[in-house]
Parts: structure tokens; C-alpha cells; sequence
């Protein structure tokens, strides 16, 4: 896999969803390992455990395989995927699977290796991000999510204001409302801190995971 990435790692969404298309099922990784961080902060952003907010990226990666077909690029591929996963996400919290946690319960550890390779940068430094990182967390998850769903896709993730409009059903202007008040709302002395990489950061080892969860759905989809 690691040459593919290599040999891929530059193209374009759609020219990756072209050879799914066309039978080479294997380049499906590529999309699964481009946006399991992505998925992940924006399921941590709904309340959802570490392993809740890995059963819906399996469900969500799931689902845009075997609806690929269906994508006609009206949206980016991120968008798409990104309503996909918000509908499991509201069905996990609507039919009571999804289950809410105290900020920290679940952190990752410090020992496991970051999705794209390691920090350049002192033991110091990285003790520093990574407790800054926690409190962050903590501070984005008392937020309610009607605010912390919009600071995540708009500052964290970089959706535009229409894109995130649409994919919460919100005006523009409700957008940029909520995503004010949700600044105001963190702590003024750690607004320029925050960092996209390092809250609710997904790890290497548990991308694999993912990876392995969905192929072996998709193996048997295709039985």
C-alpha cells in the first residue's frame, strides 16, 4: 500500500473514484487514509466516543463505496462524504447509540505514531502541544454542539460558509453567527492556539484500522 500511496498521493479525488470505478477497488484506500482525520474530529465534534466515532468513519467509508457510482461532482468528494457521515452521526445520537463523554476520557496516547509522520520538533514542544491540545478539547467540547459543529467544520476542517451551510441545513448567515459566538465562547487567551492537526487527533495505528474494517465489509459486499 505504501507505494500506492506514493503513486497516488497526489491525485485528484475524482480521478481516484474513476479507477474505483473501473474495477481497481484497491485505490479505495487512498480515499479511506485521505479523510479518516477529517471524519473523526467532525464525529468527536458530536459527542461521539473514540470507538463510536470509529464505527460511524467505518459506516460512513462504507456507504460512499458502495454509493460511489452515484457521485456525480456537483459537491467535492469531502463534502459528500462529510453528509454521509453526518447522517450517521445523527443517527447514532438519535437512536441512543451514540454515547457522550467527559472531555478526556478517551485521549489518545502519547506513544501511538501521528497520521502524517512525525512532529519536527523538540520532546519540549510536543509535551507543550500536546497538553495544549487536551485543553483545547475540553474547551471545544463544552461548547454546545449547534456551535461546536460549525467551529469544526469552518476552522478546523476549512469547509466554506456555503458548504457548511448546506451540510447542517443552516443559512449562511446562521453560519457565521454561530461560528462568532462559538470564538467568543472559548477562552480569549487560546483562540490564536489552536491547532486543526493536533485536536481530536486521529492516529496512524488507528487509521489501519479503519482501513482493515472497511475492506473486509467491502470483501464481503462484493461475495
Amino acid at each position: 500500500m505504501e507505494k500506492l500511496q506514493m503513486k497516488t498521493g497526489l491525485l485528484p479525488d475524482e480521478e481516484i473514484i474513476r479507477k474505483i470505478l473501473e474495477g481497481e477497488t484497491a485505490f479505495f484506500e487512498v480515499l479511506i487514509r485521505r479523510y479518516n482525520a477529517l471524519l473523526y474530529k467532525i464525529a468527536r465534534s458530536y459527542g461521539l466516543k473514540h470507538h463510536d466515532a470509529e464505527d460511524v468513519m467505518q459506516e460512513t467509508h462504507f456507504a460512499a463505496y458502495t454509493r460511489l457510482a452515484t457521485f456525480r461532482n456537483e459537491a467535492s468528494y469531502k463534502t459528500w462524504l462529510t453528509r454521509i457521515l453526518l447522517h450517521q452521526c445523527y443517527h447514532k445520537l438519535n437512536y441512543g447509540f451514540g454515547k457522550y463523554e467527559e472531555a478526556n476520557n478517551d485521549l489518545l496516547t502519547e506513544n501511538t505514531l501521528p497520521m502524517h509522520g512525525p512532529a519536527k520538533q523538540n520532546t519540549e514542544r510536543s509535551v507543550i502541544n500536546k497538553e495544549l491540545a487536551k485543553v483545547l478539547e475540553e474547551c471545544l467540547q463544552q461548547l454546545p454542539i449547534s456551535y461546536r459543529s460549525v467551529f469544526v467544520l469552518r476552522e478546523i476542517e476549512g469547509f466554506s460558509v456555503s458548504e457548511t451551510a448546506d451540510l447542517l441545513r443552516l443559512t449562511p448567515t446562521n453560519v457565521k453567527v454561530r461560528l462568532n459566538r462559538a470564538k467568543a465562547m472559548l477562552q480569549k487567551n487560546l483562540e490564536k492556539y489552536y491547532s486543526a492537526v493536533d485536536i481530536y487527533e486521529f492516529n496512524l495505528v488507528y487509521c489501519d484500522g479503519i482501513v482493515n474494517a472497511v475492506f473486509e465489509k467491502i470483501n464481503r459486499y462484493q461475495q
